[in-house]
């Protein structure tokens, strides 16, 4: 049993996803492109950040061969990424997964052997739709509105992250969130986080606070409310992306996003932390957190069903 077919650039998009949505059939080949030399390959979903079970390089038209004979009876999920990437290892991974397109989870034995096409458009979010120092403003405001016993709390865009401190009861606490396209099975999310340089003071003898406080019981407050900023985030850009992607089809529709997002799976191929101008228009900016993202379709192959992420 195999799982093939071709792998295409969209080229044009309006026309291509006005024919897409209409009937989900082979679309006007001037709208797409073949991708040659790139890496199709499944991955189990259960083991986020594994390499490859089996892959296969694109040849000129585009065309991907992958033998499922050879599989574990498990769920896996079909990812379509830059070889070069793949060949010669990430640099700065944390900023860039090179991979364009992820299915959702299906298990090998599921799978006709019917031809699955794969077709990818690549969008830039330009700086001033990325995730901005004022949205981190708001959404830090609201944060302390919501703990009543935190004080302070401050935030700030850099080249790499966001540096944060808060403060509250007397303690202080300082980390960087950190942010990585997700390439996991989860089609849910486009980033990934985590936390580094995590510094956590606390007020009075060591022994006096151990006996009022839990330091752990802190720490794990802290780390869940950067976790949420990160899921916060990672809903405005996929928001973000959608509308952009929306309005290259200049329609009134206003279901269509959703039936973008229904039929096709976002992926976050770079990560970006452009400096972007002040709005009172100064010299010296200040950071927002932008990206490369990617469109795919379809999101589930005909036959294999949709299997919840493991």
């Amino acid at each position: 049993m195999k799982l093939y077919g071709q792998l295409y650039e969209v080229t044009r998009f309006m026309p291509f996803v006005q024919q897409y949505l209409a009937d989900n059939v082979r679309p006007n080949q001037e709208c797409v492109r073949p991708v040659q030399d790139a890496c199709v390959g499944l991955y189990r979903c259960d083991l986020v950040g594994s390499r490859p079970l089996i892959e296969s390089y694109t040849d000129r038209a585009g065309r991907y061969e992958i033998d499922l004979s050879v599989l574990p009876a498990t769920s896996v999920f079909l990812v379509a990424s830059s070889s070069h990437d793949a060949a010669e290892g990430i640099v700065r991974r944390e900023e860039k997964s090179g991979c364009w397109y992820r299915s959702s989870p299906f298990v090998p034995g599921a799978v006709d052997e019917q031809p699955r096409d794969i077709y990818i458009a690549r969008l830039a979010i330009p700086n001033e739709s990325g995730f901005s120092q004022a949205e981190l403003a708001e959404v830090l405001a609201a944060t302390k509105k919501q703990v009543t016993d935190l004080e302070q709390i401050a935030g700030t865009i850099t080249g790499n992250g966001i540096a944060l401190t808060c403060v509250g009861k007397g303690a202080r606490a300082s980390g960087k969130l950190v942010l990585h396209p997700d390439d996991s099975s989860d089609l849910t999310k486009i980033l990934r986080h985590s936390i580094e340089d995590f510094h956590l003071e606390l007020p009075g003898p060591s022994w006096l606070v151990g006996l009022v406080v839990s330091r752990d019981a802190i720490e794990a407050s802290i780390r869940t409310g950067l976790r949420d900023l990160a899921v916060e985030i990672d809903s405005r850009l996929r928001l973000h992306a959608t509308a952009l992607f929306t309005e290259q089809i200049q329609t009134t529709d206003p279901a269509c996003g959703a039936r973008l997002a229904d039929m096709g799976t976002l992926t976050l191929e770079r990560l970006r932390y452009p400096a972007v101008a002040h709005q009172s228009g100064s010299s010296s900016g200040d950071r927002a957190i932008a990206g490369d993202v990617c469109l795919g379709f379809p999101r589930s192959f005909p036959g294999t069903g949709e299997l919840e992420t493991l």
